[in-house]
């Protein structure tokens, strides 16, 4: 009995000692402001005074805190994967659906009609306005990769992107000029370095064939004397560290077969550099390579494209001569396909309705001089983002 009690004393000892030394251990290193693996702020210390602490707020707050600053927080949450993958087979995490070939599958949810109609009316609306002073509005959704993949899902975990891109363009009015890629891009679909593995996005080469789609449509209704770049006009390379994206950080490494690189674009034809301007600052490429170089193997990398996404940019083009302006409302889709039609434009105006919300954009259209718009925003976004179509009071509907 003695020895039993000794043997259970001993067990205490060591349950707390670990408690208290992770407890000390938080407090005595400093604080990471971000988990690039779960991809949000953490929380920090909170302060202590007696009002926080009379209202159970600081308590509150610690909590989170210290769930947050947990020691090797992302080590456990990477183990708890691997045991869900191995022992547990799990291929659903969360709503991401790891295929049997690599490819880390992000579920849409299935849409309505009343979704569709209500999205359709403000491009509805914002395209007859603009008919009205002779401004073409081109509205050109991409099939995301679950949408281009949709085969992938198994029937117990389906997928509805192309049900809604169906909903949705059976809408839109004509004055909306309705452009869809999907068979463009399904054409490709054989070819290495369509969409990235472990992140949500597309590469760069089906962005390009997603433009030639697009501009053909442009370039045939506004009778611009131009043609489309061809995919030799680039060349072609992976570059910078390897990286996993975004689905990854949903089921960490553990599920992510393949890391991604970022497929880099460049025009062989010798031309002066374009100019991007944001805010008070600017640059001259459509790159930012410091993304390229990260340490952390979750770097979002696809930032790389313009520099990731700004409220509003614009892009200058000193070889164009024809002195026309082009505004590109967007969403993260569009960072990777902008940099095809630069060539086009003196002048591409792009504005992200999540974070810009200075004036309506009518108002910024006829300011801007704007002579085309495109709406680029992939099928998911548009459907779950209200704020991408607030047109009249940008930067007011919900994000998601």
């Amino acid at each position: 009995m003695k020895k039993a009690n000794i043997q259970g004393l001993a067990l205490i000892t060591i349950f707390l000692l670990t408690i208290f030394g992770f407890f000390i251990f938080t407090f005595v290193t400093p604080s990471k402001s971000m988990s690039l693996l779960e991809n949000r702020n953490l929380a920090q210390r909170p302060d202590l005074n007696s009002e926080n602490l009379l209202t159970g707020e600081y308590s509150k707050r610690f909590e989170q805190y210290y769930n947050d600053q947990f020691p090797m927080r992302d080590t456990f949450i990477e183990t708890n994967s691997r045991i869900n993958k191995n022992f547990l087979r799990q291929n659903i995490i969360d709503d991401v659906y790891v295929s049997d070939d690599g490819y880390l599958l992000s579920q849409i949810a299935e849409g309505t009609s009343a979704d569709a109609k209500g999205i359709a009316s403000g491009i509805n609306e914002l395209a007859d306005d603009l008919a009205k002073k002779n401004i073409g509005v081109y509205t050109a959704l991409m099939p995301n990769k679950p949408t281009m993949m949709e085969n992938k899902f198994p029937s117990y975990f389906p997928s509805y992107g192309q049900k809604n891109m169906d909903l949705l363009y059976k809408e839109l009015d004509e004055n909306t000029h309705p452009i869809d890629s999907r068979a463009t891009l399904e054409k490709h679909m054989n070819e290495d370095y369509m969409f990235f593995y472990s992140d949500h996005h597309w590469q760069a080469k089906a962005a390009f064939y997603a433009y030639q789609n697009v501009m053909s449509e442009i370039i045939d209704k506004e009778n611009m004397k131009d043609s489309i770049s061809q995919y030799n006009d680039y060349s072609w390379e992976l570059k910078g560290k390897p990286f996993y994206g975004s689905d990854a950080r949903k089921t960490t490494s553990a599920n992510a077969k393949k890391a991604d690189k970022i497929l880099v674009a460049e025009l062989k034809k010798n031309h002066k550099p374009y100019v991007m301007k944001w805010g008070i600052k600017s640059r001259s490429g459509l790159y930012n390579t410091d993304f390229l170089t990260m340490e952390d193997l979750y770097t979002n990398r696809y930032q790389a494209y313009l520099g990731g996404d700004f409220a509003q940019l614009t892009i200058t083009n000193p070889n164009q001569t024809n002195n026309k302006k082009l505004l590109v409302i967007k969403d993260s889709y569009a960072n990777a396909f902008v940099q095809f039609l630069v060539p086009h434009y003196k002048e591409i105006h792009v504005l992200d309705l999540r974070h810009y919300n200075k004036m309506p954009i009518e108002k910024y259209v006829v300011e801007n001089k704007i002579d085309q718009i495109v709406l680029l925003n992939n099928i998911n976004s548009i459907f779950v983002t209200p704020a991408l179509t607030n047109f009249e009071h940008p930067g007011q509907g919900e994000n998601q």
